[in-house]
């Protein structure tokens, strides 16, 4: 009973674990020695306010895999959300009520080739904030034939900037 238990379990891990189909992780100061030393290009790929707004590492272009939407909630909504702040002292979590919504960029791979000029080989290294968004848009190019495609591991926030390396649009 074990050991179908057990096998169970295994074949269950196997069919459920995701590999990774981009080439790797990198982290920032490696990212950044690949762009210096073999031309790599370090693609951003954030909604355009995140890149402008909240910063990005000097020298990436923007290419966002989604572009966010907010639908705001109605007036009333939004007076009385403040009014519970003011009370209270401190701000809410708001993404409920303010519905962001992520809606997948259907010219990414397109642009990303344009960014390449056409050269599937070249290679490519994809930062987004934290490094999860870069991880889908990274396994969308290496599935539309991308063949050197890495990930910032730890984003812009938490390996770009907190390495010390340039940025700009802060």
């Amino acid at each position: 009973m074990k050991r179908l238990l057990l096998s169970l379990l295994l074949t269950a891990g196997t069919l459920f674990a995701q590999e990774a189909l981009y080439q790797d992780d990198v982290t920032a100061k490696e990212a950044a020695e690949m762009v210096k030393e073999e031309g790599a290009l370090l693609i951003d790929v954030r909604d355009p306010r995140e890149f402008l707004y909240a910063g990005h590492a000097a020298g990436s272009v923007n290419i966002p895999i989604f572009f966010v939407r907010v639908d705001l909630p109605p007036i009333q909504t939004r007076l009385k959300v403040a009014q519970v702040e003011a009370k209270r002292g401190k701000a809410l979590h708001l993404k409920k009520s303010y519905r962001p919504m992520m809606d997948e960029n259907d010219k990414f791979v397109e642009e990303v080739t344009k960014a390449v000029g056409g050269k599937l080989d070249r290679t490519v290294i994809l930062i987004c904030r934290s490094g999860e968004r870069s991880v889908y848009a990274a396994d969308k190019l290496a599935k539309n034939g991308f063949e050197n495609v890495y990930n910032l591991e730890g984003g812009y926030l938490f390996d770009w900037k907190a390495s010390g390396l340039p940025s700009g649009g802060e």
